[in-house]
């Protein structure tokens, strides 16, 4: 008869290794039959009073090596490879991990690309090549003891990549919709033309509010709706995606981009006869004032600028300072009163009545006979010399 009433439990490494220790009481009957059943097991017999002992059985556990990581899986968008895993099933902390690749073109050993990191995903893409084969590994890390590899499925970048979408404008002319499709950027080195030799696009569009109309056009090379399937000054929806000929496959589809066609691809006469008379208003407006302003400032000119210049000597005369001094004892003083004294020539012979006038000289010259009799004014200056 056993009875255990203690269980003691010591971990050297969590979840490796651990010893476990039970301790109770055995009652026997024969010790010899007791020594032959407790042999086996490793017990440490305690013989004590009253046919009863006590035994303390040992047992070391080893436990699994660490877990690998799960979910391991490649994703791939236009030609970029990342390595992607979940943590494994562990109640360990600060797990790292290691991941490497390796070429199954050019045979070689596994080289890794991230090494002790606590991410759980490696970007692969600056090391592969679009028409390579590869094959990526995983494994945890954890105070120096590893998992085993996780490996992946050999993985070709040109067939299984994703294609995103397309960049897409809409433009409207003469009542057709004209696309303008950009290819979606690859992330190596190449475009996506030097990858696939056959790139063609699908092209999905509908009129807005009934997508559920939606018309699909498929591996078109034309940039451009039928006009025939449009309708005058309706708004339209379109999205494209990028079809791959030689392997069968197509990417994303790009966003949802919408454009309002014009009537029929034309413009209303009235609408051309409303430009034209607003157009020809505007310039007959525009016109004479555009000469008056000109003229204006033309004259202004003229009066700021002149072209006769004036002579130096009236030039230097006005740039001089002005005797004021002189200019207001003139005004100050008052005016003097003109003398004069009367003065009377006398001719001997008589004036011819009806004749011209004559100057002084004329005559008193050589005449006795005439008299001549005027007045004429002396100054005081006159009159002292």
């Amino acid at each position: 008869e056993v009875s255990f009433n203690t269980a003691y439990i010591e971990c050297s490494r969590s979840d490796v290794y651990c010893s476990v220790r039970f301790y109770g009481v055995i009652k026997w009957n024969s010790p010899r039959s007791l020594r032959y059943a407790v042999s086996p097991l490793g017990m440490a017999v305690i013989f004590l009073p009253e046919s009863c002992f006590l035994v303390i059985i040992s047992v070391s556990v080893v436990l699994a090596d660490l877990p690998v990581p799960k979910n391991v899986r490649v994703t791939s968008i236009n030609m970029g490879v990342i390595l992607e895993w979940g943590r494994p099933h562990t109640s360990l902390g600060n797990l790292t991990y290691t991941a490497e690749y390796k070429s199954q073109v050019y045979p070689a050993s596994f080289s890794t690309v991230c090494r002790n990191q606590t991410e759980h995903r490696c970007d692969f893409t600056q090391v592969i090549n679009p028409f390579g084969m590869y094959v990526f590994q995983v494994r945890a890390e954890w105070q120096g003891e590893t998992s085993r590899w996780a490996k992946t499925a050999e993985f070709l970048p040109d067939h299984q990549t994703l294609i995103g979408g397309p960049t897409v404008r809409l433009f409207s002319r003469e009542g057709n919709l004209e696309m303008d499709i950009q290819d979606p950027v690859m992330k190596v080195n190449k475009d996506l033309r030097d990858i696939y030799s056959l790139v063609g696009y699908n092209i999905r569009y509908w009129k807005e509010g009934e997508e559920d109309k939606a018309i699909v056009m498929n591996d078109m090379q034309q940039k451009r709706l039928p006009r025939s399937q449009l309708e005058g000054l309706s708004r339209y929806c379109v999205q494209v995606q990028v079809s791959i000929g030689e392997y069968k496959k197509t990417g994303d589809f790009s966003r949802v981009t919408c454009e309002t066609t014009t009537a029929d691809g034309k413009v209303e006469a009235w609408m051309i006869a409303l430009i034209l008379m607003v157009s020809f208003v505007v310039v007959a407006v525009t016109l004479p004032l555009l000469f008056l302003v000109a003229w204006y400032f033309y004259k202004g000119l003229k009066f700021f600028y002149p072209s006769a210049n004036l002579p130096e000597h009236l030039k230097k005369c006005l740039m001089e300072p002005p005797h004021q001094y002189i200019f207001l004892a003139m005004q100050n003083s008052s005016q003097q009163e003109e003398q004069y004294q009367e003065v009377s020539i006398i001719s001997e012979s008589p004036l011819v009545l009806g004749g011209p006038l004559c100057s002084h000289t004329e005559e008193l010259k050589g005449t006795d006979n005439g008299v001549i009799e005027e007045v004429f004014p002396l100054n005081d200056n006159k009159e002292k010399e």
